[in-house]
């Protein structure tokens, strides 16, 4: 059995194999490893499934353009989804599907989320209803959440692919272990510009990794406020093409 602290939020009875504890590991630490592991093996176990089908989820980046399309960085992480998708379907995957994320920020009339979808049906014949939209969402966070949260509603998805910038690796990875996942991310470099995620300050950045050594109990309140917020917003926000 681990060595379970009072505080920790893995429970005694957890059915994660022993891990230890080693001397440096603050009671945050060690819950992190914990959740490490719990998340590589539901990861691991859902891909035991056959037939194989992917959701590839593809993070949003403000601004778009003045027409209404996804700007240079976002307009990478889609061709890298496609990249992705093609590679799976040549490797025997019954089905792709997508997801695509973000609201209307201020200076468009347009939902990223569906600047993205609308960009891969009329760029790539990607049938609409292989595009899960999510409209309501204003943060890697939050894309990450819903992304998770959709393959724990559909156990038919046997694996999670992330197509994001490099500099947005580590808060995506922290974020989808809390979450209970390890997906399988698929960055791009851009150097024409400095980038929207710098690593360096996703790294570093007091918002950013350094949060989230606080523990899983400052994420999960952390995400709870987010989630609020942006509910909240969503109230105000003009109405876009329905979710999916």
């Amino acid at each position: 059995m681990n060595d379970f602290t009072p505080n920790t939020t893995i429970s005694a009875d957890d059915t994660l194999p022993y891990i230890p504890r080693e001397p440096w590991m603050t009671d945050a630490d060690f819950q992190w490893v914990l959740l490490e592991e719990r998340a590589r093996i539901n990861t691991e176990e859902r891909k035991q499934a056959s037939p194989p089908k992917a959701l590839i989820a593809i993070k949003a980046q403000h601004p778009l353009t003045a027409d209404g399309k996804p700007g240079p960085e976002y307009l990478g992480r889609l061709r890298q989804a496609l990249a992705v998708a093609k590679e799976l379907r040549g490797s025997g995957y019954a089905a792709v599907e997508f997801m695509t994320f973000g609201g209307v920020h201020d200076g468009s009339g347009v939902a990223l989320a569906d600047a993205g979808a609308q960009w891969l049906i009329d760029c790539a014949d990607i049938q609409p209803e292989k595009i899960h939209r999510r409209c309501t969402v204003f943060s890697g966070n939050d894309e990450d959440r819903l992304a998770a949260e959709f393959m724990n509603e559909h156990p038919e998805f046997t694996e999670l692919h992330v197509a994001l910038s490099v500099g947005q690796i580590p808060r995506a990875q922290l974020y989808y272990i809390w979450m209970g996942w390890q997906p399988t991310l698929h960055p791009i470099t851009l150097t024409f510009a400095p980038p929207n995620h710098s690593f360096v300050k996703e790294l570093w950045g007091p918002w950013a990794v350094p949060s989230f050594a606080k523990g899983p109990e400052a994420v999960a309140a952390a995400t709870e406020e987010i989630c609020k917020k942006h509910l909240d917003a969503a109230k105000t926000t003009p109405a876009s093409q329905p979710q999916q």
